[in-house]
């Protein structure tokens, strides 16, 4: 059982793309014929080329240089490409495994081209120049002179990374130069670059852009002028066996790269970057006598272009400051008016609160005198009306009788205008009355099953001498129905009604009288040919004491009650009443009542 636990753990080891999940790496031949496939990308910090950014992503130059990659092979070979990031955190662990692995995989970390990677690697054709710089502790400053570099050099420690080129420069800068010198090693670029910062007495090698990256940062190191050494260049390393040089080649050699580099260059390095690095290069130069001093030139140019980029952002950052501080005097001010037009409407408030309890305590203390008021006048025309009522039929009595002696035309005449006045009298004591009864809520309403056709009928009959007497005809259309209802309030509601319709109706026209139903309601509809009721009158048809604008076509007597009547006795039976009326076409009542 051991052996065979072991063996697992063996067979893990030497594939570790097991061991952590990870897909194994296709060739790009078998990615070509796929049209898709997977490539292991190994990596090992190094800013600006490979690093994980303030969010925890993957950034840098080599990051989106492997990403642009696979959009070339997607245009050109339309293959789909997924990439899988491996990381490495020694650089030369990174190397190491890169060298023996047997997969197909691809390697970044500013690889540097020399004679012995060649023979190591496949390496891919140059994507950007390779100038590494010495920095050292900002603490031992610039130095002017090489007698002072030696001295620096010898008195304190090289820190360097194991395998690189930073390392190869320090040994041949100790076997040719500096006899004395020390050496520390560290992982990579960044833990070399932090460990120069960080302390006072440090120095090494590192590339042109990882100092570039950390001098925009703010890092403190020191950059000196001498021993700068130019490589053939960086380029992304596969192993012996895989076949991804290819196309990376291709990819490099292809007429959009050098656009794309010098975008993605200009973005992490500065604009001036690629003409500074030509014009410093060893190749490139005239006169040997000349590289130090363009090599100075160059590199004090690009850290001026970083400088500015930092005043610009110091500035950027402080017109920021300057504008949210004036946004928070802004919001502090609109806070304060908020809070004061809040507090002034609350006060207001108050105000208005203790204003309305006042009226309303005065509206309450009239409400009660009206009150007292209406039943006193309710008293007090109940009063009049019964005390006028006796006195009137009395007289009604004494015009009857003198109607039946012989008397003179003149006197017969004097007596009709007598008779007429005392009935509208009567009529409207009546009326009054009606209403007092009604406003007391003393109505009592006796529901009995009735012939709807039946009672109408019958007010019709009672009506048949006022019709007549204007030659009006009428014309009635009755459904058989029967609904519980209170007969007697009933009869005054239709009386009302189709007396309304003969007094404003002129002689020889008709009156129409309908009674029918539907599912829920039953209707009673009197129609005539009148004169109609403007819109104003409309509003105030149902109030009582109203003068409309239409007045009765024979002289009759119209006490502006009949209608409020109407209104109340239809609510008390719990309908509706409505008219439908244009001027010069007549006019509608409808009452409806609900079947259940």
């Amino acid at each position: 059982m051991l052996k065979r636990l072991h063996l697992i753990f063996l067979i893990l080891l030497a594939h570790p793309y097991l061991l952590f999940g990870q897909q194994e790496s296709n060739t790009w031949a078998e990615v070509k014929e796929n049209g898709e496939g997977v490539l292991v990308v190994s990596y090992s910090e190094n800013s600006p080329f490979i690093y994980k950014n303030d969010n925890g992503n993957l950034a840098g130059i080599e990051h989106e240089l492997v990403l642009e990659f696979t959009k070339f092979l997607k245009s050109k070979y339309n293959v789909n490409l997924q990439l899988e990031w491996k990381h490495v955190d020694k650089f030369d662990s990174f190397l190491a495994q890169l060298k023996q692995s047997t997969e197909p995989i691809i390697g970044i970390a500013s690889i540097s081209i020399t004679k012995q990677r060649k023979e190591d690697y496949k390496l891919s054709k140059p994507y950007m120049p390779d100038i590494e710089i010495i920095i050292s502790s900002e603490k031992i400053g610039t130095l002017g002179t090489l007698s002072e570099f030696a001295k620096m050099a010898t008195m304190n420690r090289a820190v360097t990374v194991p395998n690189s080129t930073f390392e190869n420069n320090i040994i041949e800068l100790k076997s040719g130069y500096f006899p004395k010198l020390s050496m520390e090693y560290v992982a990579h670029v960044d833990m070399l670059i932090d460990s120069v910062s960080s302390s006072n007495d440090t120095w090494g090698y590192v590339s042109l852009p990882n100092y570039l990256s950390y001098y925009r940062k703010g890092k403190s190191i020191s950059r000196q002028r001498f021993f700068m050494v130019e490589n053939e260049g960086l380029t992304i390393a596969t192993p012996l066996t895989s076949d991804w040089n290819i196309a990376l080649n291709e990819f490099i050699s292809d007429d959009s790269f050098n656009p794309f580099m010098n975008t993605l260059i200009k973005r992490n390095l500065g604009s001036a970057f690629n003409d500074v690095v030509r014009s410093i290069s060893n190749n490139s130069s005239d006169l040997r006598s000349d590289i130090l001093t363009n090599q100075e030139v160059g590199v004090l140019t690009l850290e001026r272009e970083l400088q500015d980029l930092k005043l610009k952002k110091s500035e950027l950052e402080l017109s920021k400051k300057n504008l949210f501080v004036y946004l928070a005097i802004i919001g502090i001010v609109l806070a304060l008016v908020v809070l004061f037009a809040v507090y002034r409407v609350m006060r207001l408030k108050a105000k208005t609160n203790e204003s309305l309890f006042e009226k309303n305590q005065q509206i309450e203390k009239q409400n009660l005198e009206l009150n007292d008021l209406n039943i006193e006048k309710n008293e007090l025309i109940g009063i009049v009306a019964h005390d006028l009522k006796n006195p009137l039929t009395s007289a009604m009595s004494v015009a009857e009788l003198f109607s039946e002696e012989e008397i003179t035309r003149d006197q017969q005449e004097y007596l009709g205008l007598i008779q007429r006045s005392l009935n509208r009298m009567n009529a409207l004591v009546a009326k009054i009355l009606e209403i007092k009864v009604l406003e007391s809520k003393s109505l009592k309403i006796n529901y009995t099953i009735t012939d709807l056709e039946e009672v109408t009928k019958r007010v019709i009959s009672a009506l048949k001498i006022q019709s007549d007497n204007k030659k009006i005809t009428v014309k009635a259309n009755l459904s058989s129905l029967k609904a519980n209802i209170d007969k007697g309030l009933l009869e005054q509601i239709l009386d009302n009604l189709i007396s309304n319709a003969i007094k404003f109706s002129n002689s020889n026209t008709s009156i129409f009288i309908t009674l029918k139903s539907n599912e829920d309601n039953i209707y009673f509809e009197i129609e005539d040919e009148g004169p109609g009721i403007s819109e104003a009158d409309k509003l105030k048809l149902f109030q009582k004491f109203q003068k409309l604008t239409a007045q009765p076509t024979a002289g009759e007597n119209s006490t502006g009650l009949g209608l409020s009547i109407v209104k109340k006795y239809v609510d008390a039976l719990n309908g509706k009443v409505w008219c439908e009326s244009e001027i010069g076409k007549g006019s509608k009542f409808i009452v409806a009542f609900s079947k259940s």
